[in-house]
């Protein structure tokens, strides 16, 4: 999940290097449940984030079908969908 990788995240440090108490997905637009569970099941089996041993859940997870709204003359695009 893209979201997860360094140059995606605005932080001085590398996550990889150190392990997450928990995080918080909030999946906005056109998002299916079972799509979003596929995602999180791939990221718990392939261990490409760590956290640490004493919150066995980490994730806490949020849709809204609404489709993320975009500023007028702004820089980002127009999506259905984001994370």
């Amino acid at each position: 999940m893209s979201c997860f990788e360094p140059n995606n995240q605005m932080v001085k440090c590398d996550p990889r290097n150190g392990k997450y108490m928990a995080t918080c997905l909030l999946y906005r637009g056109d998002v299916v449940p079972k799509d979003v569970h596929s995602a999180v099941a791939t990221l718990k089996t392939k261990r490409t984030i760590q956290f640490v041993d004493w919150c066995p859940t980490g994730f806490k997870i949020g849709i809204c079908y609404q489709p993320p709204q975009n500023v007028p003359n702004g820089d980002l695009a127009k999506v259905n969908r984001a994370v």
